[in-house]
């Protein structure tokens, strides 16, 4: 089993592709250590197979536990930092974890917070970091969770929707691949450009000052 083929992972389970997809997005969305696991590409090709494919399942259902799996993905991750993150820090002290690194962290999401949580979906493994480090930092849980449904919403739609809107396009079919790719780089840009952008308005700012 191939688990890191979005398209052999879809194929291995047959009509019930939907639970494994399911299942990866959670742990891709999770944890730190299993962030390597098809996201983006996984979540085009499934709306692409709702689109086109008959199932016991409604395409509704499909949506709605793969949406429930990336949404309660990054809450665990989330959890997991508000849990252990400040007993960590606590406990070491190198130049690694540290409570500089801490104060660092609680800063950047006190200035990014809304734009990093939800754009972070779009950027493979910060997806599952981005989380971590909120829960760490304390970020206020209802308005974490309140980004969170909002950045697992615009996630699902723009990968999964669009897959199965352009499922039966003739041109997205002879060039999946690339039509995957561009969709990738695109949203991958979202959040360096936004940072980008902040730095650069911040600098002009203080020169006319």
């Amino acid at each position: 089993m191939n688990w890191l083929n979005a398209e052999h992972i879809i194929t291995a389970f047959g009509p019930y592709f939907v639970f494994a997809v399911t299942f990866v997005i959670f742990l891709e969305t999770a944890f730190i250590l299993t962030s390597f696991l098809p996201g983006d590409s996984l979540l085009f090709l499934t709306g692409l197979t709702l689109s086109t494919t008959t199932l016991w399942l409604p395409d509704w259902a499909g949506f709605l536990m793969v949406w429930l799996a990336a949404f309660l993905g990054t809450q665990t991750g989330y959890w997991v930092g508000y849990k252990i993150g400040p007993p960590l820090f606590e406990r070491r002290n190198n130049w690694i974890i540290n409570k500089k690194v801490l104060a660092k962290t609680h800063e950047f999401f006190e200035k990014y917070g809304t734009r990093a949580i939800v754009l972070a979906r779009f950027l493979p493994i910060l997806r599952a970091l981005i989380p971590m480090l909120a829960g760490i930092s304390k970020m206020d849980t209802k308005r974490f969770t309140k980004l969170n449904f909002f950045g697992a919403v615009l996630w699902i739609g723009v990968f999964m929707f669009s897959g199965y809107l352009l499922g039966n396009v003739p041109l997205v079919k002879e060039n999946l691949e690339t039509t995957v790719l561009l969709i990738v780089v695109f949203t991958t840009l979202l959040l360096p450009v936004a940072i980008l952008r902040d730095r650069l308005s911040n600098r002009f700012a203080k020169r006319r000052s």
